[in-house]
């Protein structure tokens, strides 16, 4: 597994006393009831899956999803991956080292650990008669979109300031994506992995936009949108997520 950016190593999540709009609730994951956050209308036939970054179910997050469902009337799930066990909110920078992040994230955050919330909730919204899925993931959770890309669960995805990446995460894609890197990737990786998602036969309907004036994890659990400029280029990612999906599912 390649190194998480510098930023998410560095940067601390803010803590924010936004108030969330949907429903807090439970869904079962083989023997286990995870928490799971549900916002946007019941009767939707098209919802979003999110996967968090390592803060897990963030006030951040939460708002964006709330801002999404507003924006597309999509039900939107966001399950708590990490089952309560997120990374600490006060230990970034990480007080054992970059090391310990990282190995925690291989011991809690690996596919195999993921992969059966994920199954869970795409089931769950087939039982709820959604016909039309897709993904989004910040971080860490835009690595394991790509890990999980040829299960083919989604009709496309959004990848947010993504970390452990690598060129050929791009060799997995099946669906159309939108890609929205911050200052904090490796350019070099984030346009070889471009490059390669130009050659699908799906290229046309995949977005590419670079926050390259922001820090990574603006979009997300590390950004303060008290700041204009943060609040700003936030709302600016979501609206190009938003009609990314639209016009793909």
């Amino acid at each position: 597994m390649t190194n998480l950016p510098e930023q998410c190593c560095t940067l601390p999540p803010f803590k924010s006393d936004y108030r969330p709009v949907g429903e807090r609730t439970k869904i079962k994951v083989g023997e286990k009831d995870f928490d799971l956050y549900i916002t946007g209308p019941n009767d939707s036939k098209h919802a979003l899956v999110c996967i968090h970054d390592i803060f897990g179910l963030h006030n951040n997050t939460l708002q964006g999803a709330d801002h999404l469902a507003q924006q597309n009337g999509y039900k939107i799930f966001v399950p708590d991956f990490f089952d309560g066990k997120s990374w600490d909110l006060d230990n970034i920078p990480p007080r054992e080292g970059r090391p310990a992040l990282n190995a925690w994230i291989q011991e809690v955050g690996s596919w195999e650990k993921v992969r059966p919330t994920l199954i869970a909730v795409v089931e769950r919204l087939q039982k709820e008669e959604v016909t039309s899925i897709g993904a989004y993931g910040f971080c860490f959770g835009a690595k394991k979109l790509a890990q999980g890309a040829h299960e083919e669960l989604f009709k496309a995805v959004a990848l947010v300031h993504p970390s452990l990446w690598q060129p050929e995460d791009a060799d997995n894609m099946t669906v159309p994506v939108a890609l929205l890197p911050s200052q904090g990737e490796d350019q070099d990786v984030m346009n070889k992995f471009w490059d390669r998602i130009q050659k699908k036969p799906f290229a046309s309907k995949c977005v590419r936009r670079d926050f390259l004036d922001v820090h990574h994890g603006f979009a997300s659990a590390r950004s303060d949108w008290t700041d204009t400029k943060l609040s700003g280029r936030a709302r600016e990612a979501y609206e190009i997520m938003s009609n990314f999906f639209k016009s793909n599912m």
